[in-house]
């Protein structure tokens, strides 16, 4: 560790940047892991003989171990050690993609995500803290910046290098190349990072966690089965009993508890309550849609692994370019304007892509629109969540809102994901096919190979124009869920971004807008790294 001055100020490390490209580089392996299974879904249903529900539980597994994980996964890297917790999140994480590399079923690609999410619940956090510990105030804009780009950077990167990845090799190399940045993570962290940790830590709850994440699951378990069994039938009931169940223990629990996560006060706020829906709804579009999409593009429409990701990319960047343009529509319209907007766009880009032709053209005008819609709505609903704490409560509020999105990614492979199985089984069935065309696509593409001739491909079309269609349906409701959003951000956030004396938590007052993000997260881990 490095010595603090008598004035309370610490010198400035001279390899702090490098230790920045550390930290940035185990971002964007947590967020490249994303973009690159959405394109490999096609190949690894094939490959693992996989339906569609097993593969949304392959993708949902790491969004609600990272949600249920990360609040407590904060706490314990503020006890222990921001360094110690990036290593071992990074540790787990190489882990859980090295399992997933010869896994062999879907139970066991299951329990690889769980455990690459477990990894990342605790990199997310501890790169930040490491971050704003090396930096002085002066550079740490600049720095946030850099961090946060990668994340930016590995969004735009997963669909193409996942793309190359499953055209030139197989399905399972999606997760071996994860353990590149995690090797050079792991040893050029172990010898860079300073260890940092909180003088005042808050207790871990771990109880409250499982109490949390096992509502998660229940519920999206339940919603995924729903497609499959219908709504009465045995394992969507058990599922969304337990949710009920869990859901009621943790809020008794969470309330009992002398430092608990969840900040009740929180609640009764409008401006909260409308910047989290609306953050769990955008996630919740942005989420459905990929997956639905991804397919889309190869089973439907023919494209390979490569041209599909190459596909999806233009949303990263316009998604970067909204960012660029929130500021200004800020000032004119306030937050909550700047979201009701975004999501609005959104909505209808989203639903250009579900309904207008079958062609390219439609779909990149859809995914600009709403990759632009979107940016313009992220920033504005954390900023006003981080808006409504003091800097020593950011930290658990800005876990919170992590765990908002991550539960919004969850919802929206689960309901949409659902939504396409339950409609393409309904197409397969109005158009007469064989009943082993309808559990997936590919399956009908297998049974349309064996039967060979015309009768193949007159069986083959009809089930990509039956999945099509499907597809369709799936997006028109990841549309709708966040035209919903919108209206909650016109409804509930505040339509001004300058702050004024008075009570805090109603709908009309005014929010700071502008640089609190940084300030907060900033401040709550200088509070906790005195040396």
């Amino acid at each position: 560790m490095h010595p603090t001055a008598q004035d309370g100020t610490r010198p400035e490390d001279p390899r702090r940047w490098w230790m920045l490209g550390v930290l940035s580089l185990a971002l964007f392996a947590i967020v490249l892991n994303n973009g690159l299974l959405n394109v490999a879904i096609p190949e690894m249903m094939r490959g693992l003989d996989a339906d569609i529900s097993e593969v949304q539980f392959i993708v949902d597994s790491y969004a609600l171990v990272l949600a249920g994980a990360l609040l407590t996964a904060g706490t314990l890297s503020d006890r222990y050690g921001h360094k110690l917790a990036t290593l071992t999140g990074t540790t787990v994480f190489g882990a859980g993609a090295l399992v997933g590399t010869v896994a062999d079923g879907p139970g066991q690609l299951i329990a690889a995500r769980a455990l690459m999410g477990l990894g990342a619940a605790f990199i997310m956090p501890g790169t930040l803290a490491v971050l704003v510990h090396v930096f002085p105030p002066d550079e740490r804009a600049r720095a946030i910046g850099i961090w946060s780009g990668a994340s930016a950077l590995g969004v735009a990167a997963g669909p193409v290098i996942g793309g190359f990845l499953v055209g030139h090799f197989w399905w399972g190399s999606i997760f071996l190349v994860n353990l590149v940045p995690v090797a050079v993570v792991l040893v050029a962290g172990a010898l860079l990072l300073p260890e940092s940790s909180n003088a005042a830590p808050r207790r871990p709850d771990p109880i409250g966690a499982l109490l949390g994440t096992a509502a998660m699951v229940g519920l999206v378990f339940g919603t995924i089965r729903v497609s499959q069994h219908g709504w009465t039938a045995v394992g969507p009931l058990a599922g969304f009993t337990v949710a009920l169940v869990a859901g009621v223990a943790f809020v008794l629990w969470e309330r009992a508890h002398p430092s608990p996560m969840v900040d009740f006060e929180l609640l009764r706020k409008r401006p909260f309550i409308g910047a989290s829906l609306s953050i769990l709804l955008l996630m919740f579009g942005l989420a459905g849609t990929l997956f639905v999409l991804t397919q889309r593009l190869q089973f439907a429409l023919g494209y390979g692994a490569l041209q599909a990701g190459l596909a999806v990319m233009p949303v990263a960047f316009a998604v970067l370019l909204g960012t660029l343009m929130c500021s200004a529509l800020v000032r004119r319209v306030g937050p909550g304007g700047s979201v009701a907007i975004g999501l609005g766009a959104g909505a209808v880009g989203i639903l250009i892509v579900g309904t207008v032709g079958s062609g390219y053209p439609p779909v990149l005008a859809g995914l600009l629109l709403a990759g632009v819609g979107f940016g313009l709505a992220m920033g504005p609903t954390t900023d006003v969540v981080m808006s409504l704490v003091p800097p020593e409560r950011s930290g658990a509020t800005g876990s919170l809102d992590m765990t908002m999105q991550e539960l919004g990614n969850a919802l929206g492979v689960a309901v949409v994901g659902s939504v396409l199985a339950h409609s393409y089984a309904d197409e397969v069935t109005a158009a007469g096919l064989p009943d082993a065309a309808g559990r997936t696509l590919d399956s009908a593409l297998r049974l349309a190979e064996r039967t060979g001739g015309g009768a193949g491909a007159e069986l083959a079309a009809d089930a990509r124009a039956a999945f099509d269609q499907a597809a369709g349906t799936g997006l028109v409701v990841a549309a709708v869920g966040v035209a919903i959003g919108a209206v909650v951000a016109a409804v509930w956030m505040p339509r001004r971004s300058r702050t004024t004396d008075g009570p805090s938590g109603d709908g009309d007052t005014p929010i700071p807008v502008a640089g609190v993000t940084e300030h907060a997260l900033s401040a709550v881990v200088e509070q906790g790294s005195r040396r």
